[in-house]
């Protein structure tokens, strides 16, 4: 039942869930039966040596596993993440949340993206956010640490929430961390998830992970949650 409800919203545009949004919600969840790449995600790498997605990831359980332990510190080119190519916006709102923890981790911690061993976020074609995960702090794409409250090997909500055009709140278990709006320019579009560069690498697990844009109420954590409910 959950499952055809939640296609039944990816579907349809229910402006009275939505409250006041005029758009169909686009509304882009893994499940954990397949890896994403075969529900139409890519698997994306580079750098040299060659990530594979075999060795990456795995799903066992309702678990989606990155492990990148293997790989060393390869510089920014080498990474292993799944991305959504042309699924964002620049005008609309955006909320992304992941359950997941992070298991071991090694890093190259005078880099930036020292929290790139597990992270996700998005870019809309100027600009990329994203949330990097250690097993001791939350940073942002850029690398500025936004807190160091919370033990990351145990399971958490994580989640982005994006009003455009300049406001980015980061939560975690519904409790908002900062509002630090550093970005990175990039011409890019999409969303994405796992290890996204050659300076760390982590062992971790995923649980949940949903895209949603297009509800103008998706940067309020309240109606996202009463979303979630109804959909359950």
């Amino acid at each position: 039942m959950r499952s055809h409800l939640v296609l039944s919203f990816a579907a349809s545009c229910i402006a009275g869930i939505l409250a006041v949004s005029a758009a169909c919600a686009t509304d882009l969840p893994f499940t954990f039966a397949t890896l994403p790449s075969a529900q139409g995600w890519t698997f994306t790498t580079g750098g040299s040596p060659l990530a594979t997605e075999a060795v990456a990831f795995s799903v066992s359980g309702g678990t989606l596993t990155l492990n990148t332990m293997s790989y060393g510190f390869t510089g920014a080119g080498t990474a292993a993440y799944y991305a959504k190519l042309g699924a964002t916006n620049n005008f609309e709102p955006v909320v992304i949340r992941m359950r997941g923890r992070i298991i071991q981790y090694e890093g190259d911690f005078t880099n930036t993206f020292v929290g790139g061993g597990f992270t996700f976020g998005f870019s809309q074609g100027a600009t990329q956010w994203g949330m990097g995960i250690t097993p001791t702090q939350i940073r942002n794409v850029g690398g500025t640490i936004l807190s160091s409250a919370y033990d990351n090997t145990q399971f958490h909500d994580y989640r982005l929430e994006w009003n455009p055009p300049t406001t980015l709140r980061y939560y975690v278990d519904n409790t908002l961390i900062s509002t630090n709006n550093g970005g990175i320019a990039t011409a890019l579009n999409r969303i994405y998830v796992g290890d996204g560069t050659g300076a760390s690498n982590s062992q971790s697990e995923i649980k949940e992970f949903r895209f949603l844009q297009g509800a103008s109420t998706a940067v309020q954590g309240t109606s996202w949650g009463r979303i979630k409910t109804l959909y359950r």
